[in-house]
This record gives C-alpha cells, sequence and structure tokens, in this order.
C-alpha cells in the first residue's frame, strides 16, 4: 500500500448522500482516455445535475478524490535494457533505475530523464522474475553476500545491452513526500487501464439504473479503498422472507485492483435476518459464485478483463440486473434448506473442522480464536447456531476483507453441505 486506506461503514442512507451525473463524471479526471467513450456510451451529459439515487455514493466520491489529490498514477513504457536494478531491499523491496525516460509528468518533476523509485507490492518480484532471478537474489540479500548482488547488477546491465523489448511501468508519484513508486510491470499489448474510478462510474451509474426501473432502494454499506485497490458493497433494501423467522438480503460487491491483471469483479454477499424469541440478528453468508446450468464450478456474477473496449464493459453490464434476480432466487432456496438444519451441533462442529483445517495464509491468524469459540458451547437450535455463528465476525479485525470473505464463503459452504 502507498496511501493510507478509506474505510467507510454504515446502516443506512439519507437522500442527501446521492450524487449528481456531474459529480459522478468528476472522478474520470483521472482516467482521461476513457472518459468521452463512457459518457457516450452510457449516456451521460456532465453538464446534467440528474441525481444518481445510489445511497452514500457521496462519501465514495469524496474518498476518490482526495486519494487522486494525494497521488499522480503514470505508465511509464520502458525498454528493458533502461531498466537498472540499483538496491535490494528488505520486506520484497527493491530500488530501481529508469533512464531515458520521456513522460512529459515525470520529467518535469524530477528535472532529468533518469527516474529512481522504489517496488512497492510484487513489483520487484515481477522485474527479476523477468530474469528468472528473483528468488536468487534474495537469497544474496538474506544472507548478506554483498558481492553475489553486485554480480547480480552486472549481469543484468550487461544482459540488457541491445534489450529493447518493450515493458510498461506502473508508477505512482506520491506527491506530498514527492517520492516514486512502481506498482506493477504489465505488458504493451493489450492490457486496458480499466482502474478504481472507471469501475465505480461503471458500478453506480448501472445501479442508478436499475434503481429507477425497479422498486430496489440501493446504498453503500461499506467500501475500503486505496491507491490500488477498491471493495464497495451496495446493500440493496428490499427483502426475500424464507419463513416467517428468517429473511434474505442482497448486497452486490465490486473488487477491483488495479495492480493484477485479474478481472473486474461484481459478486453477491447476502444476509441472513433472523428473530427468535430467545435470538435475534444478522448473519453474513457469501456464496463463491452463480451457479449456471452449463458451468459446473461457481461463477462471478459478472466480470470484465482488463482489456478489450469500454463498449464490451457497457454489454457486460447489461447483464447485472437479470444476473441480480437469478442469484437472489437461487440462494433463497439455499437458505430455505438452511433454515431447516436438522442437526446444529453437528454442524457447528463441522464448521469447527473446517476452520481448524484451513490452510488459507491470511486466515491463520484467526484460527485458534475462532476454533476455541466454537468449541466453546454446544447449540440445540438453529437460531442459537446462527447467534453463535455471528459472534464469530467480532473476531475479525473490521478492514480484513478477505479474511472476512473467507470465512462468509467458508460458512455458506459449510451451512448448504449439513442443510
Amino acid at each position: 500500500m502507498i496511501l493510507k486506506k478509506e474505510n467507510f461503514n454504515a446502516g443506512k442512507y439519507e437522500s442527501d448522500t446521492f450524487i449528481t451525473e456531474k459529480q459522478l463524471v468528476s472522478i474520470l479526471d483521472s482516467c482521461p482516455e476513457f472518459k468521452m467513450d463512457l459518457l457516450k456510451i452510457f449516456n451521460v451529459d456532465d453538464k446534467k445535475t440528474t441525481v444518481l439515487k445510489v445511497g452514500n455514493s457521496k462519501q465514495l466520491i469524496q474518498a476518490l478524490h482526495s486519494l487522486d489529490n494525494q497521488c499522480q498514477k503514470i505508465d511509464l513504457t520502458c525498454k528493458m535494457k533502461d531498466v537498472h536494478l540499483k538496491k535490494l531491499l528488505e520486506g520484497e523491496k527493491a530500488t530501481f533505475e529508469f533512464f531515458s525516460v520521456k513522460d512529459q509528468y515525470l520529467v518535469k518533476k524530477i528535472k532529468s530523464d533518469l527516474l529512481i523509485a522504489e517496488t512497492r507490492y510484487n513489483a520487484k518480484s515481477d522485474i527479476l522474475d523477468y530474469y528468472n532471478l528473483s528468488k536468487f537474489a534474495n537469497y544474496c540479500r538474506d544472507n548478506q553476500y554483498d558481492d553475489l548482488v553486485d554480480n547480480i547488477q552486472e549481469y543484468l546491465l550487461d544482459k540488457n545491452k541491445t534489450n529493447v523489448d518493450l515493458r510498461n511501468f506502473r508508477i505512482v508519484h506520491h506527491k506530498s513526500d514527492d517520492l516514486f513508486f512502481i506498482r506493477a510491470l504489465t505488458s504493451c499489448g493489450d492490457y486496458k487501464d480499466f482502474g478504481i474510478n472507471f469501475s465505480v462510474f461503471v458500478a453506480i451509474k448501472s445501479l442508478a439504473n436499475y434503481v429507477e426501473k425497479s422498486q430496489n432502494e440501493i446504498f453503500i454499506d461499506n467500501f475500503q479503498v486505496d491507491d490500488s485497490n477498491v471493495y464497495v458493497s451496495f446493500a440493496f433494501s428490499n427483502k426475500t422472507k424464507i419463513n416467517d423467522k428468517i429473511d434474505l438480503s442482497f448486497s452486490l460487491i465490486l473488487e477491483n485492483d488495479e495492480v493484477k491483471r485479474s478481472a473486474v469483479s461484481f459478486n453477491g454477499l447476502f444476509k441472513l435476518t433472523f428473530n427468535d424469541k430467545a435470538n435475534s440478528g444478522y448473519l453474513y453468508i457469501k456464496p463463491k459464485g452463480l451457479k449456471k446450468d452449463d458451468n459446473y464450478h461457481p461463477v462471478d456474477l459478472l466480470s470484465y478483463q482488463h482489456r478489450g473496449s469500454v463498449k464490451n464493459v457497457f454489454e457486460k453490464i447489461q447483464e447485472l440486473p437479470d444476473s441480480v434476480d437469478f442469484f437472489i432466487k437461487q440462494v433463497s432456496e439455499d437458505a430455505k434448506r438452511i433454515a431447516l438444519i436438522k442437526h446444529p451441533d453437528d454442524v457447528r462442529k463441522f464448521i469447527s473442522n473446517k476452520v481448524k483445517n484451513s490452510k488459507k495464509p491470511e486466515f491463520k491468524v484467526y484460527k485458534e480464536k475462532i476454533f476455541n469459540k466454537l468449541m466453546s458451547v454446544s447449540v440445540d437450535n438453529t437460531f442459537k447456531l446462527f447467534a453463535l455463528l455471528r459472534q464469530i465476525e467480532d473476531l475479525f479485525e473490521h478492514d480484513d476483507v478477505i479474511s472476512l470473505n473467507f470465512w462468509r464463503t467458508k460458512l455458506y459452504e459449510a451451512l448448504v453441505e449439513r442443510e
């Protein structure tokens, strides 16, 4: 992470948290290469003050502007012969020199054509892996074989003398510190920077259209965003009644990692609200994805790759309303079976074993606490089980989306398997 993460949580929204089309368009200043296509294809007039009725959009737009004001993102295309390893650092970091820089923004800031930048995320490994040297370089650094590190640098310089292979380096200029960071190494082929602001524009505009055509209200109940990642939860107000004590509601999850080459994804998160005499509350469950008849494995509710055209993204996003409705119906059937669990204490033990045997690295820090909590009591009805499972969420760090959603997915699978 280069910039401090912006976080937001809310249980509801007020109408004064809506935004206008003009305000939404303002976030496209950071991606001008796509702006005109987005306005045309999504039929948006940047002069109009048409209200987009997605609650808490104002807070998300403000967060994006705050981040954009702190940094400048640059795609720097270089010949590999002009990229030199300067120094290996601790914590999977390194500094590299970029010679013959022609980007106008960079040349103006550094007052030179030589840029020195430090890696973040997996950029160091990506660059050294180009030469299959990453692991060996780390070995030399960790064992303080400085002479071998010097040899690596000389080797790369010699190997690069005539290397005109082009690569795209994603650079971030942190304005207040006046430092430059390398986020990622990508090809110069058909990769498109459908970044955070691009995906938020597409999501809010599409969901605002959905609100106008349906009887549903939508608001952002949670988001986390930094210089390279965005996670947004759009909560739908409509509920599906499972029985007289259980309701099911839906949230659409947008995720986009600018560093990775994987797709921008939309998936679903479900909230089971239960109300029994002795136990009431809610429980989040997360399917891996949509189950289609022609595909054995669950798939994203909707996704688009970091390639192609804006028109292709638009065509994809038109499928979203039907996909959402189908997904809710599909999970509602699972929820009906979950509500009829016959042996809740066996399910508790089954989930405990799944936690104990989990291999997910990010989840390991929570395993012992969760296992102990699950084993601390027995349950004799479904609502006591739900209440216990709800308490597990309090054991997670509030901004650890990866581990929390891993838990919610495993929980969904376990409840469906042991209905």
